[in-house]
């Protein structure tokens, strides 16, 4: 039975900043070349060019076109599960994520913009890595604020996995 469910608010400005500097740029990277026809090692620049198209690609196919959808069930046994569903163009809902609230041993509730949270958010990516977790990025902007960093042990494997909650959500994955 579905008990709560969550759809982060996407802000957009942000995003559309990075992708008009990376079209810019490319532009620039591209007509190099052109304008200065005596340049040695031409395709550098056009190269550059392409790696920035392809990062443009990235932040619309990534964070523009795609929403997540954070749901929590509560089954028969009175145990509840995480479910994260990713929204494809607002149409399209794949299951990207489940796993049991009772499983997760650590949860964080950071705001990056406080050095303090900035500071324990690199922590716990760095000891995760060192550990050897499973890393999953579920937030729906590039930069969001709050960020909940869940470390859990699913199936004997450890994981980490970040979201954009709301309070309600938090208190969800906290208290079980």
């Amino acid at each position: 039975m579905k008990e709560y469910e969550y759809i982060p608010q996407k802000n957009h400005t942000r995003l559309n900043g990075i992708i008009i500097i990376l079209l810019a740029l490319a532009l620039a990277l591209f007509l190099t070349p052109i304008i200065l026809s005596e340049l040695s090692f031409r395709w550098v620049f056009q190269l550059l060019g392409v790696f920035s198209l392809v990062g443009v690609v990235y932040v619309i196919t990534r964070y523009v076109a795609k929403s997540f959808v954070y749901t929590v069930w509560r089954n028969d046994d009175g145990t509840a599960d995480l479910t994260v569903c990713e929204l494809t163009n607002g149409k399209k809902r794949t299951t990207v994520c489940r796993i049991g609230i009772g499983n997760i041993t650590e949860a964080h509730l950071l705001y990056p913009e406080k050095s303090d949270d900035k500071i324990k958010e690199k922590e716990l990516s760095t000891n995760a890595r060192a550990e050897h977790r499973k890393s999953f990025d579920y937030c729906h902007d590039i930069k969001p604020s709050p960020v909940c960093i869940l470390l859990a042990e699913e199936c004997g494997e450890p994981l980490l996995i970040k979201l954009s909650p709301d309070e309600q959500l938090f208190a969800y994955l906290k208290t079980e």
